[in-house]
């Protein structure tokens, strides 16, 4: 997954209530484990060697008890089961279906982003 792609995919989870209070590196690490492990066998497995090839041990340590301690992920033997199912759905879709799916989120964030310059106080309509 591109940088870009990522960062623009860790706003859109940083929306969600349930990861806004995750660290950006806890973050990251969820979005690119996922991202991985969606295209393989078990989708909502994260096998530790994913893990090791991420990022050093003491992030993705770190990044693991945050994440198990935000119930998204649950230690099981030799990995983590992930319970953000909805972000596991989304990124084992097809590339036509995640590249429509980013498309219409950027037309929601815009939407918002406009909405909210509009109606910002300092705004004066022509």
């Amino acid at each position: 997954m591109r940088d870009k792609v990522v960062h623009h995919e860790m706003e859109t989870l940083r929306e969600r209530e349930q990861l806004c209070v995750l660290s950006p590196v806890a973050l990251e690490i969820h979005l690119r484990s996922v991202e991985r492990s969606a295209r393989s066998q078990w989708p909502a497995f994260v096998p530790d060697s994913t893990l090791d090839a991420l990022a050093p041990g003491h992030l993705t340590t770190m990044a693991a008890l945050e994440l198990s301690l935000a119930g998204l992920w649950h230690r099981a033997k030799d990995g983590y089961v992930v319970s953000d199912l909805v972000l596991v759905e989304q990124l084992a879709a097809s590339p036509l279906r995640r590249a429509a799916h980013r498309w219409a989120t950027r037309c929601a964030s815009m939407l918002v982003r406009a909405w909210r310059a509009v109606n910002r106080d300092n705004f004066v309509p022509l």
